[in-house]
């Protein structure tokens, strides 16, 4: 198996997910292409696999493990249909309907749509929304083979106009999208910059700072361009888009100081206090390096590896049989985020919650928290985060 494809056992609630939302069944093709949309797997990275396609044979053996366990049935006319069983494995939330399926006392965990849940969140309460929405899914259309994705644009920025109604005056959305690369070609959909640019001219959000997530575990592709012409750079870097509800959101950047480097430690220690002046022609105060605040400021550039395979969650995940989440926010991004643009005591909100990883570092830094996600599946898994919550859904229900 490749290294990019998530295991078979990781795919199996997003193909389950990919059929309901074809209405409960598909082709092959169909469900392959769905998928790969929805874990956001390059194209080029699917379609480079030799005279065999790696991911298309992956995603067969991912079917029939569903089809052994009940959960896809597979009529004579070769469609891949969802079963009941696969329905009720998958628990996605029914529209409208909100759960409470644990709570502690900082947070809640609610199993429903994200509309649903921004229905009954109070105005004006939320100080931060960090989340990783859902990524967009680029489909061929019939009309001149052109690819669109303002369908997604359109339906976020419906969702997070509701979004800034829920935030403090001083409040902020910290958004994590990643680029899309069109199918069979080496240029990218600019969607994300649609997408904000339409949160601000029809939502009113205003874009406080770009911010940006490096990943260097991140493995090279669209395969193609990448690795095979050699005609792009690997794409390792994500945006972390920092919007605001109004022109000066709260913000100190004293919370995420990093540690000063040998040569600021040498300097501080040796009481430097003479004028310099910098190969610009800046002439550098007297005592300019002679006061420790503690740390460094922080760039806009936030390194954090997503390769943990070992971590309490993934173990906990394997030891109940649940799918790990196969797109985790990292920890490292929500910490910074968060310590950036709150206080504890404030209330931190992830509508597209998934394995619920900025709920944990909300609690972990003393935030009030509210998350949730359609999938009942993917929340039992991120309930090893919150070791001692308190259940509100009887163990017939979680499993």
């Amino acid at each position: 198996m490749p290294a990019q494809f998530p295991t078979q056992t990781q795919l199996t609630i997003p193909l389950l997910d990919c059929l309901a939302e074809a209405g409960g069944r598909a082709s092959a093709a169909e469900a392959c292409e769905r998928l790969a949309e929805k874990i956001h797997l390059p194209a080029e990275v699917r379609l480079d696999s030799g005279p065999v396609n790696a991911w298309d044979r992956h995603i067969r053996w991912v079917r029939q493990r569903a089809v052994l366990r009940g959960f896809v049935a597979s009529p004579a006319f070769k469609m891949w249909e969802v079963t009941e069983a696969g329905n009720a494995f998958l628990r996605n939330a029914r529209p409208g309907v909100i759960v409470t399926v644990f709570e502690t006392e900082l947070g809640c965990c609610l199993w429903s749509e994200a509309e649903a849940a921004a229905a009954v969140i109070e105005d004006g309460s939320v100080q931060m929304c960090v989340t990783s929405p859902p990524y967009c899914l680029l489909r061929k259309k019939a009309y001149a083979g052109q690819f669109s994705s303002n369908e997604q644009v359109a339906w976020l920025t419906r969702f997070f106009g509701i979004v800034k109604s829920k935030l403090k005056d001083e409040g902020s959305l910290f958004l994590n999208v990643s680029d899309v690369w069109e199918p069979g070609q080496p240029t990218t959909d600019p969607w994300n910059e649609r997408l904000v640019i339409a949160l601000m001219d029809e939502c009113g959000y205003h874009l406080a700072q770009n911010l940006y997530w490096h990943n260097p575990a991140r493995l090279p592709g669209p395969a193609s361009w990448v690795t095979v012409r050699r005609i792009r750079v690997v794409p390792d870097v994500e945006r972390l888009f920092f919007l605001a509800k109004n022109p000066n959101p709260y913000a100190d950047n004293r919370n995420v100081l990093r540690p000063y480097s040998a040569s600021m430690r040498a300097r501080l220690a040796g009481g430097e206090h003479l004028q310099a002046r910098r190969p610009s022609g800046h002439v550098l105060s007297a005592g300019a390096f002679s006061r420790d605040n503690g740390g460094a400021i922080p760039g806009a550039l936030i390194t954090a590896a997503n390769t943990s395979s070992n971590d309490t969650y993934q173990r906990y995940c394997r030891e109940h049989g649940l799918p790990a989440h196969p797109a985790r926010f990292p920890e490292a991004v929500a910490d910074f985020a968060i310590r950036l643009a709150s206080r504890p005591g404030d209330i931190v909100w992830d509508p597209f919650g998934g394995s619920l990883t900025t709920a944990a570092v909300a609690e972990r830094l003393g935030r009030r928290w509210i998350s949730g996600d359609k999938s009942l599946t993917y929340l039992m898994g991120g309930r090893s985060r919150f070791p001692g919550a308190r259940w509100a859904l009887p163990e017939a229900a979680t499993g």
